[in-house]
C-alpha cells in the first residue's frame, strides 16, 4: 500500500521526512518542509532548492534559491529573477518577478512589488485591483487585511474593496465569525459588521475557538473568555512582586534601583519601574554584545511593577549631572573616548542612547554607560520624531530642549562633548538661573534660556586643543555634527 502524504511528517533534524518512525526513503537533504497536497514537499540540497515527491525524488529538473509548499496547485519560489511561483511540474505560472511572493489562499495570493508594496494577484499572476498597500495579508472567510499609508488597517474583498468594517491599529482576518482587532485602547473582537463583540479591551487575544478565546489582561491575567467578552476561566491569576530587598542605590517618582547581593551568588542590580521597561529591554536586549553596556539578566513583570535583573558593574558615577569633581583633562578625554565608543556601537546598531550625563557614566576597571530607559531607535538617515520630556537641559542638544522634535545620533555626540566639557571644569556645560526665567515665562523660557546659553562660554576654559576637538560636536546644527568614531578620532589626538 503507498504511503498517504498526510500521514508524513518531518523528521527532528530536518533532513527527510518520516512515516510513523521510520524514514519514508533513504535519500537525506539540507532542509526541508511538510509535504502538501499533491504530495509534494519543498527541499533543497547541494543541487539547489526544488520539490520531492513520495519516493524522495525530484519532482522536476529545475533548481532554485528557495522553494515553499504548494497551495492550490501553485508554489512560491525564488531564483535569480526574483520571487514567482510554478505548478506541480516546476513550470512558471506567469513571467511576472516580485520581490516576495506568499501563498494561495482562496484564489488570490499576497504579493510584494519591487518598490515595496503590496496587493493580491490571482491564478495567473495578475493583479486582482489597482490599488496598492504597505502590507496585505492572506484572504480568510472572504476578505483579507490592509495596512494604508497611515498604518491603519481595514478589510477588503478579494477586488480590493475596503469592507468599511473601521480602521485599526492592528487586525486579523475573520475566524469563525471574529477577527482580532486592536484599537488605541488595546485589543478586542469584531464580529463582520466591524462591531466590537464587547466593551473591555485587553494587553493580547486569541481567535474565538468554539465560542471561547483566551485572552490577557493589561495586569497580566490570564484568563478564557466567551463572545460576550465574559469571563469563564482564570488560568493565571495577577503577579504580584514580592519586596526586593538590597541596598536602595537610588530612588525616583517613578521607581527605584537596588543593589541585591545573596550568599554565593553574584552582585545584581534590580531596577524596579512603576510602569514598564518595554523600551529599556528593547535596547538592551540589542546591545548585550556591546562592551560598556549592562547586560541584561532577566525580567519579571507584575500590575504597576516591572523588574529587570542587571548585571553588576563596578566602579563609581562621573558625578552628579550638576554636582561633580573636576578632572585633568586627560583622564576626562580617556572617559569621554570609552563612552564615544559604546556609542558607536550603538548608532551602527541604530540605536540612540539620548541621555548621557555624568550620573550615567560608570568609571571602574572599564566605563560603562548606564539607563537605557530613553534609548530610541534612529540614525542618520531616520532620526527618530516625537514628543520630548526626559534628558539633563545642561547636556541635551538644542533639539532636545522642545515639546516635540527629531533625534538622531548627533544628539549623543553632543552629549558626550558636553560631558566631557563638564569632567574638566568640574561644573555643568551651562548655567542657567532656572527659577528666575521659571518666574517670567514658565518652562518655554527656561528651555529658550538654555538654548541661548549654550556651553561656548565653558569651552574657552579647556586647553586649545581640546576646545577645537569639542567645539565641531557641540554645533546647533546637528549635521554640521561629527559622528562618534569622528570624535573619538579628535580626541585621541588632542
Amino acid at each position: 500500500m503507498s504511503p498517504r502524504w498526510q500521514d508524513t511528517r518531518v523528521a527532528p533534524d530536518r533532513t527527510h521526512h518520516l512515516l510513523g518512525r521510520e524514514p519514508l526513503y533513504a535519500a537525506r537533504f539540507i532542509d526541508v518542509l511538510s509535504f502538501h497536497e499533491p504530495g509534494l514537499a519543498a527541499v533543497r540540497d547541494v543541487t539547489g532548492a526544488h520539490h520531492i515527491k513520495l519516493d524522495g525524488t525530484a519532482a522536476y529538473e529545475r533548481r532554485f534559491k528557495r522553494t515553499f509548499g504548494f497551495y492550490e496547485g501553485r508554489a512560491a519560489v525564488e531564483d535569480q529573477s526574483g520571487a514567482h511561483h510554478i505548478d506541480v511540474e516546476g513550470n512558471d505560472i506567469s513571467p511576472r518577478r516580485f520581490a516576495w511572493c506568499g501563498n494561495f489562499q482562496g484564489g488570490a495570493c499576497t504579493v510584494r512589488g519591487q518598490d515595496g508594496k503590496y496587493f493580491h494577484v490571482g491564478a495567473d499572476g495578475a493583479a486582482l485591483y489597482p490599488e496598492r498597500w504597505n502590507y496585505a495579508g492572506d484572504f480568510r472567510e472572504g476578505a483579507a487585511v490592509v495596512m494604508n499609508e497611515k498604518g491603519l488597517h481595514h478589510h477588503i474583498d478579494i477586488e480590493g474593496r475596503n469592507l468599511g468594517l473601521g480602521e485599526f491599529i492592528d487586525l486579523d482576518v475573520f475566524h469563525k465569525g471574529y477577527a482580532r482587532a486592536r484599537d488605541d485602547c488595546g485589543w478586542t473582537h469584531i464580529d463582520v459588521h466591524g462591531r466590537p463583540a464587547y466593551d473591555q479591551r485587553f494587553a493580547a487575544v486569541e481567535p474565538f475557538y468554539d465560542g471561547q478565546a483566551r485572552v490577557e489582561r493589561f495586569d497580566g491575567t490570564l484568563e478564557v473568555v466567551d463572545e460576550q467578552g465574559a469571563t469563564l476561566v482564570e488560568l493565571r491569576p495577577p503577579p504580584h512582586a514580592e519586596p526586593i530587598g538590597g541596598r536602595i542605590l537610588d530612588r525616583s517618582a517613578w521607581g527605584r534601583v537596588h543593589l541585591v547581593t545573596k550568599a554565593g551568588d553574584e552582585p545584581v542590580i534590580v531596577k524596579w519601574t512603576r510602569a514598564d521597561n518595554d523600551r529599556e529591554v528593547q535596547a538592551l536586549l540589542a546591545l548585550q554584545d556591546v562592551p560598556g553596556v549592562p547586560r541584561l539578566l532577566g525580567r519579571r513583570r507584575f500590575d504597576m511593577n516591572d523588574q529587570l535583573r542587571l548585571q553588576y558593574c563596578g566602579g563609581d558615577v562621573v558625578g552628579q549631572p550638576r554636582k561633580l569633581r573636576a578632572r585633568l583633562e586627560p583622564e576626562a578625554i580617556r572617559i569621554t573616548i570609552a563612552v564615544l565608543g559604546i556609542c558607536e556601537r550603538m548608532h551602527a546598531l541604530g540605536w540612540v542612547h539620548s541621555d548621557i550625563h555624568p550620573g550615567n557614566v560608570l568609571v571602574g576597571d572599564v566605563v560603562t554607560l548606564l539607563d537605557y530607559a530613553c534609548a530610541v531607535r534612529a540614525g542618520p538617515a531616520r532620526p527618530w520624531r516625537g514628543e520630548i520630556n526626559w534628558g539633563v537641559w545642561e547636556y541635551v542638544p538644542p533639539e532636545q530642549l522642545a515639546d516635540h522634535g527629531e533625534l538622531d545620533s548627533s544628539a549623543d555626540v553632543y552629549s558626550a562633548a558636553c560631558l566631557c566639557l563638564a569632567m574638566v571644569i568640574g561644573a555643568p556645560p551651562v548655567r542657567v538661573a532656572v527659577q528666575e526665567h521659571f518666574k517670567t515665562g514658565g518652562w518655554d523660557a527656561v528651555r529658550s534660556a538654555f538654548r541661548t546659553a549654550g556651553p561656548q562660554a565653558a569651552l574657552k576654559r579647556l586647553s586649545d586643543p581640546l576646545r577645537c576637538a569639542l567645539e565641531p560636536a557641540l554645533s546647533n546644527d546637528r549635521r554640521a555634527r561629527p559622528s562618534a568614531e569622528a570624535l573619538q578620532e579628535a580626541l585621541l589626538h588632542v
